[in-house]
């Protein structure tokens, strides 16, 4: 136990609250109870065939095969599974094959989640290869550009395209020493086949499977293929890092060369399908006998392989001993372990629990729903329960002054989310005209109430459409639309935008003039073209925002409509890049061709029509044809 240190004016006033170490607790605790659970497992297991050793082994082993299998059909499967993604992301038209920018996104997104596969290739109908894959160092790159073809040793020799809907494994292939499986899948749509999907499994996995289950259960297992050829083994997994095979004949353990001699090729000829176990004792060059089971499976590869573990006999002595002195203590251990989990399961489950949810809930923004994390006596929890609490109310004020859409980038992709990207994007600028002469007739608490309730109304409604507001100048606003995430349809968001704040202008207009109180008076402008999104700014402070032109000419058409406003409480100037970039939309008629400050060439300028300025017109249905 550990007392947190007060000073001795506040210890009367602050109760002192005892924290036990995470550390000590798992140490002493979990660490203890897996190692009782299981050595009380095996101990029983041991002790219930204390009667036929030859037949605990042969089960043991027999247990030891069937994971291996498991594991590797499991492997196979998520392979499998990645493909069919690959093929129904394409026949939903997710990507296009060759094309980078639809095509790169789709595949890294599976290979990240996918970590047994370590490279996705797509095949078009030229034979013409593109895809990514991921290097030892985890990096994701793209594939060389190539074409199919037996081009290495062992290169699947693929005629033709693999039949739709069904996912087919070629032979193994040796890519720079390394030994890869491949499964590959059409590419269809409507029942045309355009290419292929081909996902590779490397050597990685099949080392991980042999090693692991191998070395956590003290038995020597390897995989051995059809010719002749050991190409996976649990202790010596150094061998196959520069050689993806190598012979029975030459593998430097003679324990291996005498039982896989002699196995090979009745495991590979004589037995009669891949769900049959073969369990033998086997005397190799130096006359020690072996226990040894295998098993045929065909799962990654056309051509079977054979799965294979071993025990020396003569450790039947030692396992027997360590069976005798154990057996005991394994029962009292395994009843101890269920209580202790309990105990130990519900005191830290229930605030780590708590700590993961509040952690979904601040990946995602959703600030409203939390509620304070209570304090732990454990220490190190208590620590992440206070983190947590700090991190809500900096994350609450972080996001009034940071669009909510570039927060959540930033909590799922860190700078990347701001890296300066150039593409087409829809600016628009906001003010209010006439409100400095108004306001000098108002006090200043009047003044931030009416800035504070329009800004409101303006960012709701940008915000519904997708639009991401810049900055607050004075009474005037600047949003775009088009960044941080990509939007093909910016420009009809941004005019929708616009058509449903004038809408809300004028129902608060109304408002006011039921008041008595003055109505305001508001000038849009909105265009369209390519800028710089990004951050912008000094090495200490950044600003992400929008660079070019584009802004100048949204900033223009907002000051043009000092010519255009008259009486009317709004009017929507939007350029003929923004008509063109929003298809042609209805509700938008000509406001003639205007040189703006700063431009050589005058530019056609549109008015947006208000719902009422069309239902006066004649045209009630106009605005909702726009927007549909």
């Amino acid at each position: 136990m550990v007392l947190k240190a007060v000073d001795n004016n506040t210890a009367k006033k602050t109760k002192i609250r005892r924290t036990v170490s995470l550390r000590l607790l798992l140490i002493v605790g979990f660490g203890g109870l897996v190692a009782l659970s299981v050595g009380g497992v095996l101990v029983m297991s041991v002790l219930a065939n204390f009667s036929n050793t030859h037949s605990l082994l042969d089960r043991q082993a027999t247990l030891l095969i069937e994971g291996m299998e498991r594991s590797f059909k499991k492997d196979a499967e998520d392979a499998e599974r990645t493909v069919r993604s690959v093929a129904q992301l394409y026949e939903q038209n997710a990507f296009e094959i060759g094309d980078d920018t639809t095509q790169t996104p789709v595949l890294k997104t599976l290979l990240l989640s996918h970590q047994v596969v370590e490279n996705i290739a797509i095949v078009d109908g030229n034979g013409r290869i593109s895809g990514l894959i991921r290097t030892p160092q985890q990096k994701i790159v793209q594939l060389m550009p190539g074409r199919g073809g037996a081009e290495r040793k062992r290169r699947p020799a693929i005629q033709q395209f693999p039949k739709a809907g069904k996912a087919e494994w070629q032979d193994p292939v040796i890519r720079n020493g390394v030994l890869f499986h491949n499964v590959t899948y059409a590419l269809s749509r409507r029942g045309k086949v355009d290419g292929m999907v081909v996902a590779a499994v490397g050597a990685y996995s099949l080392n991980r499977i042999v090693r692991g289950i191998g070395t956590a259960n003290e038995t020597r297992t390897f995989v051995m293929n059809g010719e002749d050829e050991i190409i996976a083994h649990s202790y010596l997994p150094q061998l196959f890092r520069d050689n993806p095979s190598i012979p029975i004949n030459e593998f430097p353990d003679d324990a291996v060369q005498g039982i896989a001699g002699k196995i090979d090729r009745e495991a590979m000829e004589n037995e009669s399908g891949a769900d049959s176990f073969r369990v033998r004792n086997i005397k190799n060059a130096r006359r020690n006998e072996y226990v040894v089971i295998t098993k045929k499976i065909a799962a990654m590869s056309k051509q079977p392989y054979v799965l294979a573990a071993y025990f020396n006999a003569a450790d039947l002595g030692s396992e027997l001993r360590r069976a005798r002195i154990s057996a005991l203590i394994g029962l009292l251990a395994l009843i101890l372990a269920v209580v202790l989990a309990v105990i130990f399961g519900n005191r830290l489950s229930r605030p780590l629990a708590r700590i993961s949810k509040t952690a979904s809930q601040f990946a995602n923004l959703d600030l409203g729903a939390y509620k304070p994390l209570p304090a732990s006596r454990v220490r190190e929890i208590d620590g992440q329960v206070q983190a947590m609490n700090s991190m809500h109310t900096a994350l609450t004020e972080f996001g009034h002054y940071v669009p909510k859409e570039l927060v959540k980038r930033l909590l799922h992709s860190g700078t990347e989310a701001t890296r300066s990207v150039e593409r087409e994007i829809t600016v628009m600028f906001t003010d209010v005209a006439g409100f400095t002469a108004m306001s000098e007739q108002m006090t200043a608490g009047d003044v931030v109430k009416v800035l504070n309730e329009h800004f409101a109304l303006l960012c709701e409604e940008i915000a519904a459409c997708g639009g991401t507001v810049d900055k607050f100048m004075g009474d005037g606003l600047m949003a775009f639309w088009g960044a941080p995430e990509a939007d093909k349809d910016h420009a009809r968001n941004a005019l929708e935008a616009a058509r449903r704040i004038a809408n809300a202008f004028e129902i608060g207009n109304r408002e006011r003039a039921a008041d008595g109180e003055q109505p305001l008076k508001l000038r849009i402008g909105i265009h369209t073209g390519r800028a710089v999104v990004g951050n912008i700014g000094g090495t200490d402070r950044h600003n992400y925002t929008v660079v070019g032109d584009i802004v100048n000419v949204a900033s223009r058409l907002e000051q043009l409509g000092k010519q255009i406003i008259e009486d009317r409480d709004i009017v929507i100037l939007v350029s003929s890049a923004c008509r063109t970039a929003a298809a042609d939309p209805e509700g938008l008629r000509p406001a003639g061709s205007h040189m703006l400050r700063g431009r050589k060439k005058p530019i056609s300028v549109f008015e947006l029509m208000t719902d009422d300025e069309t239902a006066a017109s004649g045209r009630p249905g106009e605005a909702n044809e726009m927007s549909a």
